[in-house]
Order: structure tokens, then C-alpha cells, then sequence
């Protein structure tokens, strides 16, 4: 097969353990070890891949993200993935409200381009940041405005597809006059069999269907009809739902929720609709849950748009995840439930008034409402933040009933879990009765597995005695195929495997799902037999439960494969998933668990495994930024520079190490003996420079070269305060006039510093994994700080964040038997700009500043600043301390909306990350800073500053530099 299709297939085929591995898991909690991976690059390779699977009868699955819960983008086939090539928008009609794209399109780039006639797609998933829109069809996706918008199954339009036999058909509604009668061919069979369901089941459709309207289990029959037992509560008034002539069958409808089973999807033609002008929240406290939902009926009368639950759980995790904190700000103390209704529309004063006659806390401002929904579309991730053996498992999370029934739901939901001794988090689409319901288990032990498969056939039983669905937005796959025929009966479940036949009479679309499913508790990623084992590494990861803990935190969800944000550059500039942080989480699981659940291990030597998982490892992992962006946006907390770390010790017992390793790591130890020799190195530059592809250094990127420290005489205030200082060997030697602008302001505030004699916090050591160095660099500087300050309350400020930042995240676990002295020093330890905002008054009022340009200042801030959690006292720290100070200084800064620059240290030195890194930098800031050519470039990361300069060709000051200007001379 694959010889045949290396005849007419231009893109990828992988079949590598690598692959296998990376693509043998979603975001459930299952896995399946696929036949490899086919990356079509167009519409013709697409045809050709199905063609050929056809004549040798090999399966094909197709996927998008990967972010899908019930396991229906993982099987033993060969995994299509749409979302690296097949993802353009390939027109919007305003005036018809329609869009035409490709499969692997993600929602939100859809409604970005949308946005500008006023229109959106209207399903709105937690997941659009990632979902491909051939995964929100093939789940039938739908999200928190579902009542006023319905199901994707809504607004598919038409659809061109490829059967499982390569034949090409485009599917669109068919006039029961215009059925085709004769030819046999997948596309006849399907309207065929769709007219014959019709006519011979309409009764029985109408008699076990789900009274809720919100049901995505199995094929859409009552679309062929069309018929509902109820509507959503807003759809708008004077038409059908679902939507539909009954003069018609709408067959595009049957591909919503059938998971790949039934076609490859090669375009769709969407219904686009109005996006609301203006947006307005009340959040509505509640002393339970079921009181909450209890509630939700009479909000319902109040006709808001939406209406979310949050228990105080979520809120409570979210507080301890950096990139949630800020947002989970937004809700006053910690109620046990609240509800978060939305008014949507054009008027803001009559959404207002709508809202405040509710009661509750009104959120009228967008930022505070983003900052709400920010938490509520992050709850799995979040939910599974915490480090414990039981963590919370989606297999029971989809179902709906309707909504009047949902407190008496949420009811015997809790007494089910009460009997098994577990808790779960209740959240989500109550405006819809769809709770998100994740008890929390541990799979690897055989009474946890037996209560998993315990409380998923009673929560069938409740879900269906209230006229209730398992699958209302996720999917069967896995978790809930084996349930369609309690649900639908046997009549309705022949009638849709004769749909299934129709099309893909072979099954070689997507097997081992709906109608062949497996046992629901069968394929578990973790289960009794699993048993992990991590090496011994000198990093401590006792907080997250030993470095197997901090592995398996990952839960698969992909929120790392978005397109913008700070994680993950290296993804987000590849699009291949090894270089996400579930790729490299689900690579070091297979490697600790000696490829548990994967066919492969059983063929394998498990020297001969663990040495190609080691490779893998190695490249995925050498792509690795460290930018910090997965310990700060994973909703789970996954920090895979930490890992990368922990890696990297133990690759170099067994493997050398090359020259420039030592040459990056060690520089801090030897520049400044070279600093008084910078004048002769820069003549010898450029002798030196064809030496430089031998050590695996970019020739054509400028190196920096030291110079010796300037010595220049400031003015000075009376001395009010001491500090210690910790300087660093970028900032003294290579951009001295960034460490005067330091000490000048802070004399000119009157602050007087203690030099320490340790050049930074030992970064440049830990991101090569030089541990054993790193340790005693740790204890030389904590023993600098002890001699300087014996009574521990000076404060420390420092200028270059990668260094200074080592204090906060990576020193407690090099010295875990110095932790409480570490915590104490880091609740003191500031970057210049985030000391000088604080204090009573705060320091910088004390600058003399006389002058002041009126130039705006384009601030690009260090990852390590963006990945910083919110600092206790509430003031900025990070890139916010930075454009703080500056505007508080006079000055006009926009704040680029970029992630990485690309560079991260020595990363952008290196000959084979020379043209990543660029084309990192090509995200977002390069074309930012060419876009807007006035202004200045401030950027408080020397490494940023670097790529700046060479990537635009622009000059970036510190903000320090920028601020020091405005100085009086000395």
C-alpha cells in the first residue's frame, strides 16, 4: 500500500514509532496505536489516499486537532490529519451569510475572517482555538450560545466529500422528487437508504428519540425527517428545528456527529450569522448546584443568550494556574455555584437593564467578560491542574436532559457518586441542560476501572428516564458508542448501520466506532497493568507527584496547538504535533511506561524502544524554547521546560555532548575574563566566523562580543533604601549601557545597591542540563545572599528576566533542602522596572525626570515575563511591570500581541535553528514591527533585543535605557 501511494501521494506518510505513538491518543482517556499518519497537502492528494486505501482495504481515520473527548480521533487505521495542509478559507459570502473552507480550518481563523462583515460561525466550542471545523462537524459541535444557535448539524450547508471507495459526491439537501432511482454508488446508496428511513422509521424516530434537543449520539435521523421533540430556547422564531423542508432530506445533516464514519470531508459550506455588537454578564451566587440548576428555568425567561455554571472548584483551581489567575480575579470570594448569564444584542443599555434585573455581579466591561470566559472554556484543563492519583475523567461529561429536570439530575448524579466514593466537578451549558459531570478516578486501579464502567451505565439510565442523551456536543467514539442501542433501541440502531453500509460497506472509514464500538472501558491509556518508571534526575518533582507525576499531568486536551499566545512556538511555527506540549508529554510517557498499551512494544526489544523513543525525545525536545508558555497556558500546568531539563540529564550520561554546549553553558564563568579583550576579538571576528559551522553555530548571525563595563558617573539621590543586586554577564558585558540605565535610575530613587559576586541565576547551565553545575551555582549565590543579608530582608533586583526568574520557578528544585530559604528570597526578588512600581509611594515618583518623548513605545516582552503568575500585591510584574512604568513615566507604549521571538537564549545561534527561529519570529512580532514603522522598540530580554536587530533590523532598547533618558545628566 504505501509503495503504491508513494506513486501518487506528494505528502507525508509517516509510520515511525514517533508517529505511532503521537497520534495513538486524543483527548479522552483511551489509546490506540494507529498504522501511521498521511498529511494530504491538497484536495489531490486527498482523492489519491482514498483511492489507493480503497484498493488494499486499508482503514483511514480522519482527524483534526486531536482535541476530541470520547476517543473518536484515535484507531487501528491510518490516521489523515487535515489541520496541517487542508486548512483554508476558501470563501466568505457576506451577503449570503455563507462560508466555503476546508476540513482542517480552526474556528477561530473562520471567525476572524468573518469578523470583519459582522458575521461568526455560530457553534461556539471551549475548544475553537484548536478544533478544526471538520471536527466540529464530525462531533456535531455546539458550545455555551448552543440555545440560541443549535448544534453544527444546524449550519452545514453542503458538503464535497471522498467515500471510503475514492468516488467524489457533493452532498447537499435532495428533493425527494429528484432521488436517484438507479446506479450503484455510495452517494445513491446513502439518499436511497436515507428516503427509506424516513418513510419506514418516522414513527419510531418520533417515539425513542431524546426529549432534548441538544443530542449528538449516533447519525442525525431526525434531521431526515426533520423533526425535534423540542427546540433551542431562542432559535429564532417562524423557523423549523432543526432546519429543513420536509420536501427534502438533509443529507449534509447525517455527516454532523457521524465522526469520519461515513465520508472524508474535503469542503463545507457553512451558515455564517450576525455577531452581537454588545455583550453584558451578571453572575448570579448560589449556596449549591442543584439550586443553581434548580434556577436556571426562570433565568431562561429572561431570554439571555447564555447561561454557564461554575462551581467554586473551578474557580479555586483556576486561581493557582498563571494564565487563569488574572482572569479568576473577576469573581468576588469563592460561592459555591454561580451562574453566568450573558445578554447579547445591539442595544447595551437594554442588555443592561436585562441583566440587572437578575440581580447578581453585572460585568458590562469586554475585558472582564473575556477574563470570565476565559476560565469557564478552560475548565477540563484547569480540573485536571491538580497533582493527585484520582484526577477528574471524561467518559459521563456530554450528557443533556431537558432542562427543567436538570437539578433533579444533578441530584442523583451526586448520590451515584456519593456510593462510589468519589467527587466530580459539575460545570458548563446549563442554559442547555448539558452539565460537564468528570468524577474523579484513578485507572490504574482495577476498582476505579470497575467504577468507571458502574457509573456510566447508571448516568445512561438517569440521563434516558429523564428523556435525556449520553452525547449532546462530544461524541460517542469510545466512551459511548456501546450505548446507542439502550438509547435508540434496536430499530433506529439497524437503520443507522444501514446508512453506515451504504456508504462504506467495506467499514474502512473510522472503525471501532459507533456501530462496532468497543467495551467502554476496553483501550484505556492508563489501566492496572500500566506501570511507569522515570529515571533518577537531581531536579525535584515531588510537588507533582515525581517526574512520572509531572508526565502524566498532560491530559491530552491540545489546547497547546493553538495558532497565537506564547505556547507553543515551535508548534506553532511546524504545525507538527511532536513539538506541542502534548506531543512531548505523550513521547516521555511512552518512554517511562516502556510504550505501555502500543503494539509496537510487543515487537520491539525494550532496549531497542527505549532507544528510539530516546531520539524522538531528543529532536522534540531540542525544538523546546523554554519559553515557560505550557507552565503558564496549559490549563493542566504541564512545564515541559522543566522536563526538557530532566531529559537532557539523563541523554548526556549516555550520550557526548558537543563543544558549543559548554561554550553556551559555561559563559558566564569565562566572559568576564574576555570582556578586556572585546576590542581584539571584534578585529578577529570575522577571521573566527568560518570556524563557527564546526561548533554548530549560524555563521551568518552577528555573535555578540563582550566589551568592557562603562564606567560612567550619575547623579545620585540621598540614600532612603539598599538592595542587592544580581547582576548578569548579558547586561555588564555585552549591553553595558542596559545595567548604567539600571543603576542610575535607581540612584536617582535614592536606592542604593549591594553587588553580589554571582554573575545571574545560573539559566544558561539549566537550559543545557548541566545540573550538577547548576546545583552548586544555586548554593554559591543563596550563600552570597546570606553573607550580604544575614537577616534575610533586603530586597533583590535584577535586570535580565531569564536570570533573575531562575529564583522564582527553577531554584527550589535544585535545592528542595533550601526551599523555605528560596520562597523567602523570591517574595523579595524583583526585576528593577517591578521594584520601582512598588513601595508607598512607589519608587519611581522619586525620578527627577525632565523630558519626556512623545514618541510611542512598541514593548515586546521576555516569555519568561509573560509566563509569570500574578504577583501577590496585585501590582504588574512582568511585561505589564514594564509598560507600567514607562506610561507612568510619561510615555505612550502599545504592547505587541506576541508570543516568542524566536531566539530563547543560544536557540537561535544554533546552525539547525537558525531558520525556525526566524520564522518564529515571522508569527507575529516581525510583521508587527513592519507594520508600524514609527516609534520606538523596547524589548527587556537581551536575546529578544538580539532578534529584533537581526530579524527587522531594528534597534530594541531595554525599557530601563528608554526610561534612563528622561534623566537629568549628570
Amino acid at each position: 500500500f504505501l509503495a503504491a501511494l508513494s506513486k501518487v501521494f506528494r505528502g507525508a506518510v509517516r509510520t515511525d514509532v514517533a508517529h505511532r505513538v503521537l497520534y495513538s491518543t486524543d483527548a479522552s482517556i483511551y489509546q490506540i496505536e494507529p498504522l501511521g499518519v498521511a498529511f494530504p497537502q491538497d484536495d489531490e492528494d486527498l482523492h489519491a489516499l482514498a483511492e489507493t486505501a480503497a484498493q488494499y482495504r486499508v482503514p483511514l481515520l480522519p482527524r483534526g486537532s486531536g482535541s476530541s473527548l470520547a476517543g473518536q480521533a484515535i484507531g487501528p487505521a491510518l490516521v489523515v490529519d487535515f489541520s496541517r495542509h487542508l486548512n483554508r478559507i476558501l470563501s466568505i459570502d457576506p451577503e449570503a451569510r455563507q462560508a466555503v473552507v476546508q476540513p482542517g480550518v480552526l474556528l477561530t481563523d473562520l471567525n476572524r475572517r468573518a469578523q470583519a462583515w459582522g458575521l461568526q460561525f455560530g457553534p461556539d466550542p471551549a475548544s475553537a482555538d484548536r478544533a478544526t471545523l471538520g471536527g466540529v462537524i464530525g462531533n456535531n459541535g455546539t458550545g455555551a450560545h448552543s440555545i440560541a444557535y443549535g448544534m453544527a448539524a444546524d449550519h452545514l450547508l453542503a458538503a464535497d466529500v471522498y467515500f471510503a471507495d475514492g468516488s467524489a459526491a457533493g452532498l447537499k439537501p435532495l428533493s425527494l422528487a429528484a432521488l436517484p432511482s438507479t446506479g450503484d454508488t455510495p452517494y445513491n446508496r446513502l439518499a436511497q437508504t436515507a428516503a427509506m428511513i424516513r418513510a419506514r422509521y418516522g414513527k419510531t424516530i418520533r417515539a425513542r428519540w431524546p426529549r432534548t434537543w441538544r443530542n449528538s449520539a449516533g447519525y442525525r435521523l431526525n434531521y431526515l425527517l426533520p423533526w425535534a421533540a423540542s427546540r433551542p430556547v431562542h432559535w429564532p422564531e417562524g423557523q423549523p428545528y432543526p432546519p429543513g423542508d420536509p420536501e427534502t432530506l438533509n443529507l449534509p445533516a447525517l455527516l454532523a456527529g457521524a465522526e469520519g464514519t461515513l465520508a472524508l470531508m474535503r469542503r463545507l459550506t457553512l451558515n455564517l450569522v450576525p455577531r452581537p455588537r454588545q455583550r453584558v454578564l451578571t453572575l448570579l451566587a448560589y449556596d449549591d448546584l442543584a439550586a443553581a440548576c434548580d434556577a436556571v428555568p426562570a433565568v431562561l425567561a429572561a431570554r439571555p443568550s447564555a447561561v454557564e455554571l461554575i462551581p467554586a472548584q473551578l474557580l479555586r483551581l483556576a486561581r493557582s494556574v498563571p494564565a487563569y489567575a488574572r482572569q479568576a480575579e473577576v469573581v468576588p470570594g469563592e460561592p459555591a455555584a454561580l451562574l453566568a448569564v450573558e445578554f447579547s444584542g445591539e442595544d447595551e443599555r437594554t442588555l443592561r437593564l436585562q441583566a440587572q434585573a437578575l440581580g447578581g455581579i453585572l460585568l458590562d466591561r469586554r475585558e472582564d467578560q473575556a477574563r470570565l470566559w476565559a476560565v469557564r472554556k478552560a475548565g477540563l484543563g484547569i480540573l485536571m491542574s491538580r497533582h493527585a492519583a484520582r484526577r477528574p475523567v471524561a467518559f459521563v461529561e456530554d450528557t443533556a436532559v431537558p432542562v427543567e429536570r436538570l437539578g433533579e439530575y444533578v441530584r442523583a448524579m451526586q448520590r451515584l457518586l456519593a456510593e462510589h466514593d468519589t467527587e466530580a466537578a459539575f460545570y458548563a451549558h446549563a442554559s442547555a441542560g448539558c452539565l460537564h459531570i468528570r468524577p474523579a478516578l484513578d485507572l490504574r486501579s482495577s476498582r476505579d476501572v470497575a467504577a468507571l464502567r458502574a457509573i456510566a451505565e447508571t448516568t445512561l439510565e438517569l440521563a434516558l428516564a429523564r428523556g435525556g442523551a449520553m452525547s449532546s456536543e462530544h461524541g460517542d467514539g469510545l466512551a459511548r458508542g456501546e450505548w446507542l442501542e439502550r438509547t435508540y433501541g434496536p430499530d433506529l440502531v439497524n437503520a443507522m448501520r444501514a446508512l453506515k453500509r451504504a456508504a462504506d460497506p467495506e467499514g474502512l472509514l473510522n472503525p471501532g466506532k459507533l456501530w462496532d464500538a468497543p467495551p467502554m472501558d476496553a483501550h484505556l491509556r492508563y489501566g492496572p497493568s500500566y506501570r511507569a518508571a522515570s529515571w533518577p534526575t537531581r531536579l525535584d518533582f515531588s510537588l507533582e507527584g515525581g517526574l512520572s507525576g509531572a508526565v502524566e499531568h498532560c491530559n491530552g486536551a491540545g489546547v497547546c496547538r493553538k495558532t497565537e499566545g506564547l505556547m507553543c512556538p515551535s508548534f506553532q511555527a511546524t504545525r507538527e504535533e511532536a513539538y506541542s506540549t502534548r506531543g512531548r508529554a505523550n513521547l516521555l510517557r511512552a518512554l517511562i511506561s516502556g510504550g505501555h498499551g502500543l503494539r509496537i512494544a510487543k515487537k520491539m526489544a525494550a532496549k531497542d524502544l527505549s532507544a528510539t523513543l530516546e531520539t524522538s525525545l531528543y529532536q522534540s525536545l531540542s525544538l523546546c524554547l523554554a519559553c515557560k508558555g505550557c507552565k503558564a497556558e496549559c490549563p493542566s500546568g504541564v512545564d515541559v521546560a522543566k522536563l526538557k531539563i530532566a531529559f537532557l540529564e539523563r541523554y548526556y550520561r549516555r550520550h557526548r555532548r558537543r563543544l558549543r554546549d559548554y561554550l553556551f553553558a559555561f559563559s558566564p564563568r569565562f566572559t568576564p575574563w574576555l570582556a578586556p579583550f572585546g576590542a581584539v576579538l571584534r578585529l578577529g571576528a570575522w577571521g573566527l566566523r568560518p570556524l563557527l559551522p564546526a561548533l554548530g553555530i549560524e555563521a551568518s548571525r552577528p555573535l555578540p562580543l563582550p566589551r568592557r563595563p562603562d564606567r560612567l558617573a550619575f547623579r545620585a539621590a540621598p540614600v532612603r533604601e539598599r538592595a542587592l543586586f544580581l547582576p548578569d554577564v548579558f547586561t555588564r558585558f555585552f549591553e553595558p549601557e542596559v545595567e548604567a540605565a539600571a543603576r542610575r535610575l535607581l540612584a536617582a530613587a535614592g536606592i542604593a545597591l549591594i553587588d553580589l559576586p554571582v554573575y545571574g541565576g545560573g539559566r544558561t547551565l539549566l537550559s543545557r542540563g548541566f545540573l550538577d553545575a547548576a546545583r552548586r551555582h544555586a548554593r554559591h549565590l543563596l550563600d552570597a545572599v546570606q553573607r550580604a543579608d544575614p537577616q534575610g530582608r533586603l530586597p533583590l533586583v535584577g535586570i535580565e528576566p531569564s536570570e533573575l526568574y531562575v529564583i522564582h520557578d527553577e531554584l527550589a528544585d535544585l535545592l528542595p533542602e533550601r526551599r523555605q530559604q528560596i520562597r523567602a528570597l523570591a517574595a523579595r526578588a524583583w526585576l528593577v522596572e517591578e521594584y520601582l512600581l512598588r513601595g508607598e509611594p512607589p519608587r519611581y515618583r522619586r525620578l527627577p525626570h525632565v523630558s519626556r518623548s512623545q514618541n510611542v513605545i512598541h514593548l515586546h516582552g521576555h516569555c519568561h515575563q509573560k509566563a509569570r503568575p500574578p504577583a501577590p500585591d496585585g501590582l504588574p510584574i512582568g511585561q505589564e511591570a514594564d509598560g507600567a512604568l514607562l506610561r507612568a513615566l510619561g510615555y505612550q507604549v502599545e504592547i505587541i500581541p506576541s508570543g516568542c521571538c524566536g531566539m530563547a537564549g543560544a536557540f537561535g545561534y544554533e546552525k539547525e535553528h537558525y531558520a525556525l527561529s526566524l520564522k518564529i519570529g515571522e508569527q507575529t512580532l516581525f510583521p508587527y514591527l513592519r507594520d508600524h514603522p514609527q516609534g520606538m522598540v523596547g524589548a527587556p530580554g537581551a536575546s529578544c533585543r538580539a532578534q529584533i536587530a537581526d530579524g527587522v533590523g531594528r534597534q530594541a532598547d531595554h525599557p530601563l535605557v528608554i526610561a534612563a533618558r528622561g534623566l537629568p545628566a549628570a
